[in-house]
C-alpha cells in the first residue's frame, strides 16, 4: 500500500499543475465548454487510494465468498452480504436514495467441492453451474475421455464413471457440449481441464465460465496440472471421490442491484453509471475493480461538489456471469430483469449507460478506445478532438492517446440488457482473445497483482468527463447518420437482388433516413450551441429554456434509438450485435460457396474455399463444435436457439435471433466423404436450405426497409 500511494501523490500533484494551466485535452488544447470547469473539479478529485482499496475489500472480504476459491453468484448468501455491504458503501459516500432492487434469477450457490484419488493430494475442483452430489459425494473408476467429443468414448463403458477432459473454450466448443455428451452416455460427473485458451497464466490456473445448459450431472474444473496427474491415475486404473456441495435451482433465487444516487437539478432524466459484483473466484478485474470504479467516480462527483443537470445512479448488478438455467443467453440476467421486470420506466426517463468491466489492467495497447453505440460515435470523436476534455493517461499508458474512432458495443456485459430496452450505451474497452483476457480471466490469477493504476486512473477520469458531458448537454448527441452507415455497409445488394428483395426500396429507405437524420443532427447542434452561448453570457434563464427544448427533442431521440433496437439490430446467436439480416445474409453466401465447390467437387483446397473449408461459418459458427459431438446433443443444441423450442429462455436475446439454416445433415454426410465423390444429395439439401434462407432474407429486408421509412417519419 505505501506504493500505491506515493504513486497517487505524484498523479494528484500533475493533475492539479494541468487545472492550473487550464484543462488539458488529448491534442493539449484548452476547452471552453461551460461544464470545463465541473469536468477540471472532478478529475481533481479522484481519490486512487479509495479506487484501489474499494476493490481489494470487494475482492477479498472472505464473508463476502461462497467458498474457499471465492465466488459470489446468483442468488446466494455471499451476494446477498455484498448487496448489503455495497449499500453501506453508498451511504458513506453520501449517495441518495439508496435501495436493493430484487430480481428474480436462477439460484447458484457453489459452497465448496472436494476431489480424493489415492495417491494424490485432495484436490479442490471448482464447480460450473451444475448438480451437486450430496455429502457423500460419488466414489467411481476414473476415466479418460481425451477432449470429450463423441468419438473417445467408442468402445468404452463410461456409465456410472467419473470423466476427465480437456477443454479449449475459446479455440474450440463451449463446456456445455462435452458436459452434455458425458450425460447423454451415463458419465456419473464430468472433470474438466484447460487445454488451450483460457488459463493459460499457469498450469495451476483453473478456469470457470457460464454453463449455457441445463444442470445434469456435477462438472467441475481444476487446473492442467492437476488434470495430468488424473490422467495418470484413469491409466492406473484408479478410483475417485468426488464431492460437491453446490446448490442450483429453477426460479428460485433473488438477486439484488444495489442503487444510489447523485440528485439532480432535475429528476426528467437519469445517466447510469454500472457495473456488476457477482465474481467467479476473487474476481478482481472481474468485477470488483469496475464496482469500484464507478464508486470512485460517485466519490470525485460528490467532492467536487458536482450539482448534476439530470439524476445520476450508480448501480451494482447482480447475476452478471450465470442467472439462468438452460439458456444460451445465461448471463447479464441481473440487469436484464432490472430493465425489464423491476423498473422498466428506466427504459423512458434514461438518457445514457455507461457500464463497465475489467477497468483496471494493462492491456499493453499503444491508444485506447472507447466502446459505444454507433449513434454516439461523433459525440466521442468530439471529445477526442475538439472538446479539450479528453482524459490523458499518465505514465507510460496508452502513449498514443484515445482513438477518435470508437468500437461498438457488444453482447459480454450489462450494456446489452439495456442497449436493447432502448438505452444508448457506452462501456469500455479490453482487449477480448490475447493477452492478459486469455491468461487470467476467470481465474484466481485476476488478481491484485494485476491492478494498473494508471489505467484505472484513466478509466475513472475518462468515462466521469464523458458522463459530466451527457449530463450537461441539453440536447443527447445522437447521430442517427451513423444507423445508415451501418446499414450500408451490412447490406450485400447482389444476395438480396438473387432473394428477390427490392434493393431499390431499400436504398432509397436508407437515403430518406439520412436525411432526416441529418435534419435532426442540425437540431441537436442547434440546441447545444444556443445552451453554449447562453452559458458563456451567464444567461440563466435563456439556459434554462433551452434545457427544456433539450428534453423535448431528447424523448423523440430515445424513441428512434429504440425502434433502431427493436427492428434493425439482431444478434448472431448470443455472440454480438448484428443487422437482423446479417446472419441469414452471411449464411446465404457461406451455403452459395458451398454448393459452387461441391459442384466442382471440392470438399477442401488451397484457397480454403471448399465446402469444408466454409461449412463450419452456418449460423455464425455454432456448427463449428458440433461436428465432434453425437448428432442427439447437437440437435437439441439448437433447439436452444429456437425460441419456440426454448420460450422464456432469451432474456436480452428475446426475439433478436433469426431462424438457423437446418444444414447440420449435409455437412455430417460430407464428413465421410472425399473429394470426387458423388454430393448429389448434399446439393439438394443445401439448395433447398438456401431457397428457404432466401424467403427469410427477402422478408427481413422488406421488414427493415418498412421500418426504416418510419423511423425516417419519426425524425
Amino acid at each position: 500500500m505505501k506504493k500505491q500511494k506515493a504513486i497517487i501523490s505524484v498523479a494528484v500533484s500533475v493533475t492539479m499543475v494541468l487545472a492550473l494551466l487550464g484543462l488539458s485535452g488529448c491534442g493539449g488544447q484548452t476547452s471552453e465548454l461551460s461544464m470545463a470547469d465541473e469536468v477540471s473539479a472532478y478529475v481533481d478529485n479522484i481519490d486512487m487510494e479509495y479506487a484501489y482499496d474499494t476493490t481489494y475489500n470487494l475482492a477479498y472480504n472472505d464473508d463476502l465468498h461462497s467458498s474457499e476459491l471465492g465466488f459470489r453468484t446468483a442468488g446466494s448468501d455471499a451476494e446477498h452480504k455484498a448487496a448489503d455491504y455495497l449499500a453501506g458503501e453508498m451511504k458513506k459516500l453520501g449517495l441518495e436514495d439508496i435501495e436493493k432492487v430484487p430480481v428474480s434469477v436462477d439460484k447458484w450457490q457453489f459452497n465448496g467441492a472436494s476431489l480424493k484419488v489415492d495417491g494424490i493430494d485432495t484436490i479442490t475442483p471448482a464447480s460450473y453451474a451444475s448438480v451437486g452430489t450430496g455429502d457423500d459425494g460419488i466414489t467411481a473408476e476414473l476415466v479418460d475421455i481425451g477432449d470429450g467429443t463423441a468419438s473417445n468414448y467408442e468402445g468404452k463403458d463410461v456409465a456410472g464413471k467419473i470423466l476427465i477432459a480437456s477443454v479449449d473454450q475459446w479455440n474450440e466448443y463451449w463446456i456445455n457440449l462435452p458436459l452434455e455428451e458425458a450425460n447423454f452416455h451415463g458419465a456419473a460427473a464430468l472433470i474438466t481441464y484447460a487445454s488451450g485458451g483460457y488459463a493459460q497464466v499457469s498450469g495451476d490456473a483453473v478456469n470457470m465460465q457460464d454453463i449455457c445448459t441445463n444442470p445434469s450431472i456435477p462438472c467441475v474444473s481444476v487446473s492442467k496440472n492437476q488434470g495430468k496427474q488424473l490422467i495418470k491415475a484413469a491409466k492406473a486404473g484408479k478410483s475417485a471421490t468426488l464431492t460437491v456441495d453446490n446448490e442450483v435451482a429453477d426460479d428460485e433465487g433473488t438477486s439484488y442491484n444495489v442503487v444510489g444516487k447523485i440528485k439532480g437539478k432535475s429528476s426528467d432524466q437519469q445517466i447510469i453509471m454500472s457495473a456488476h459484483y457477482d465474481v467467479y473466484f476473487d474476481g478482481f478485474q472481474d468485477d470488483c475493480a469496475a464496482v469500484s470504479m464507478i464508486l470512485s467516480v460517485a466519490k470525485g462527483m460528490i467532492e467536487s461538489d458536482y450539482r448534476p443537470e439530470n439524476d445520476i445512479l450508480f448501480v451494482c448488478h447482480g447475476a452478471e456471469e450465470w442467472g439462468a438455467c438452460g439458456s444460451e443467453f445465461d448471463w447479464a440476467t441481473g440487469s436484464y430483469q432490472m430493465i425489464n421486470e423491476a423498473v422498466p420506466e428506466w427504459a423512458e426517463n434514461t438518457i445514457a449507460v455507461f457500464n463497465f468491466e475489467l477497468p483496471s489492467y494493462d492491456d499493453q495497447a499503444e491508444q485506447s478506445q472507447i466502446r459505444c453505440v454507433p449513434e454516439f460515435r461523433d459525440f466521442v470523436r468530439e471529445y477526442v478532438v475538439d472538446s479539450g476534455l479528453c482524459f490523458e493517461a499518465e505514465g507510460d499508458i496508452y502513449p498514443e492517446g484515445t482513438n477518435e474512432e470508437s468500437k461498438d458495443t457488444g453482447t459480454y456485459d450489462d450494456n446489452i440488457s439495456y442497449r436493447f430496452a432502448g438505452i444508448p450505451t457506452f462501456t469500455n474497452l479490453h482487449n477480448y482473445g490475447n493477452g492478459w483476457y486469455l491468461d487470467n480471466y476467470h481465474t484466481a490469477w485476476d488478481n491484485e497483482k494485476t491492478y494498473n493504476e494508471d489505467v484505472m486512473k484513466y478509466n475513472i477520469g475518462t468515462y466521469g468527463t464523458l458522463a459530466i458531458m451527457i449530463d450537461q448537454m441539453p440536447a443527447l448527441p445522437l447521430n442517427f447518420r451513423q444507423t445508415c452507415n451501418d446499414l450500408r455497409e451490412g447490406f450485400n445488394a447482389d444476395i438480396a437482388k438473387a432473394a428477390g428483395a427490392d434493393v431499390e426500396a431499400f436504398n432509397t429507405a436508407v437515403d430518406s433516413l439520412e436525411k432526416a437524420a441529418a435534419e435532426h443532427d442540425a437540431k441537436v447542434q442547434d440546441i447545444n450551441d444556443r445552451y453554449e452561448a447562453a452559458a458563456a453570457e451567464e444567461n440563466t434563464e435563456e439556459m434554462a429554456s433551452i434545457r427544456e427544448e433539450g428534453k423535448a427533442l431528447n424523448e423523440a431521440s430515445k424513441e428512434v434509438f429504440g425502434e433502431i433496437q427493436d427492428e434493425l439490430v439482431w444478434v448472431v446467436l448470443s455472440a454480438d450485435v448484428y443487422p437482423k439480416h446479417g446472419m441469414t445474409q452471411d449464411n446465404i453466401d457461406t451455403i452459395n460457396t458451398i454448393v459452387a465447390s461441391l459442384e466442382k467437387g471440392e470438399l477442401s483446397n488451397d484457397d480454403e474455399t471448399g465446402a469444408l473449408d466454409v461449412a463450419w461459418n452456418i449460423n455464425g459458427g455454432l456448427e463449428y463444435g458440433f461436428y465432434s459431438f453425437s448428432e442427439e446433443i447437437c440437435l437439441d443444441e439448437m433447439d436452444t436457439y429456437t425460441e419456440s423450442q426454448n420460450p422464456g429462455n432469451f432474456f436480452w436475446g428475446s426475439g433478436k435471433v433469426a431462424p438457423l439454416a437446418e444444414t447440420y445433415e449435409a455437412t455430417i454426410s460430407l464428413l465421410g466423404k472425399s473429394d470426387g465423390d458423388d454430393f448429389t444429395d448434399e446439393i439438394a439439401l443445401y439448395k433447398e436450405e438456401l431457397t428457404k434462407q432466401q424467403e427469410i432474407y427477402k422478408a427481413y429486408i422488406d421488414e427493415e426497409t418498412d421500418a426504416i421509412n418510419e423511423i425516417a417519419g419519426m425524425l
